[in-house]
């Protein structure tokens, strides 16, 4: 089951992508404590990233460039934002796509398909071992 990271700060959007994301047969994991959240992606090892840009203490755009000198795990950016100038620093920061609230759900779901098709986001290998927080 593929595992899609939340990182939305209010929490009636964050429980409907949730929902959504499980509805689809995705594993959602969504973030409720902003702090480390590098930290929780590499504990986590998600296949997939939703980021919102307004977030309490660190913006997604800073988050995201540390997201990416953390792990390689695609992001898309789903926000409220709406300015092409706010669009062209996400991606240029290291976002895969950029959606905007509200969003169109059968368009989101076909974004998400089309990252983790592209990227090749997916389950982790069958031949995997994994002891004390090593994986080969």
């Amino acid at each position: 089951m593929q595992k899609i990271m939340i990182i939305e700060d209010a929490p009636a959007v964050r429980e409907e992508l949730a929902l959504l994301l499980e509805n689809e047969g995705y594993l959602p994991l969504a973030v409720t404590d902003f702090t480390e959240i590098p930290k929780q992606a590499q504990r986590e090892h998600p296949d997939l990233i939703l980021l919102d840009i307004g977030l309490p203490g660190q913006d997604g755009f800073s988050l995201c460039a540390a997201l990416r000198k953390a792990l390689s795990v695609p992001v898309i950016f789903v926000t409220s934002r709406d300015a092409g100038l706010d669009e062209v620093r996400a991606l240029s920061l290291g976002g895969d796509d950029y959606i905007t609230k509200p969003y169109s759900v059968p368009v989101l779901l076909a974004r998400i398909k089309a990252v983790l098709r592209r990227t090749g986001g997916g389950p982790e290998p069958k031949d995997v071992l994994e002891a004390e927080g090593l994986c080969l």
